[in-house]
């Protein structure tokens, strides 16, 4: 059977063409999920104008994805971290921080779905990842993540990793216990106190 695509289907083709399909497939799933249409005269000239109309606006999809790519091909982004010994970090730098990094330092807004890391980042150095557009178009661009120093000024983004947040509030907690306990021991020794001062008045 002919049919025109009205979407574009993985594997069969873009919206606006016309292939030849089994009898079965189109009934069974093209035609009930409005996927396609069958190709009548009519159809077919309305199928060459949609074919033109898609194509321009994969065309100019395409253009925006190269223009996007060439805004952040290179860049080189800084992000202070938290640091323990052997420069490692409390934790890890996650696509969410490039991100954010991105847009803070370049104001390149990116998706962070759209970041991949060519490899965990669990220390200090130097990094590289790659920017995903579709269609074929990527972007890399460099990561440098250093150690956090109290008044570093410049263009970089200081993160605050999951493992940094629960360690302070392990601190906390263990502050808080302390205190239970200190007040727990002077209300004893107060109760203690009490009897004897008792037995001197008698």
């Amino acid at each position: 059977m002919k049919i025109i695509l009205t979407q574009t289907v993985a594997g069969l083709g873009d919206a606006g063409t016309v292939k030849e399909v089994a009898d079965g497939y189109a009934r069974n799933y093209l035609l009930p999920k409005k996927l396609a249409v069958i190709a009548t005269r009519g159809s077919m000239k309305q199928a060459e104008a949609q074919a033109g109309m898609y194509a321009r606006r994969a065309n100019q999809a395409l253009t925006e994805s190269q223009q996007a790519a060439a805004a952040v091909e290179g860049k080189t982004i800084t992000i202070r971290a938290r640091v323990g010994s052997e420069n490692r970090l409390y934790g890890s730098v996650t696509a969410a921080d490039l991100a954010d990094a991105l847009q803070s330092q370049f104001g390149l807004a990116i998706d962070r779905r759209k970041i991949g890391l060519d490899e965990a980042i669990h220390r200090t150095g130097s990094y590289t990842a790659t920017a995903d557009f579709g269609q074929g178009v990527t972007a890399k661009f460099n990561v440098e993540v250093t150690s956090e120093v109290a008044g570093a000024r410049g263009k970089t983004t200081t993160v605050a990793t999951q493992a940094a947040s629960e360690e302070a509030a392990a601190t906390d907690m263990a502050a808080d216990a302390t205190d239970i306990r200190e007040a727990s021991e002077e209300s004893t020794e107060e109760s203690t106190e009490a009897p004897a001062e008792a037995g001197t008045e008698a």
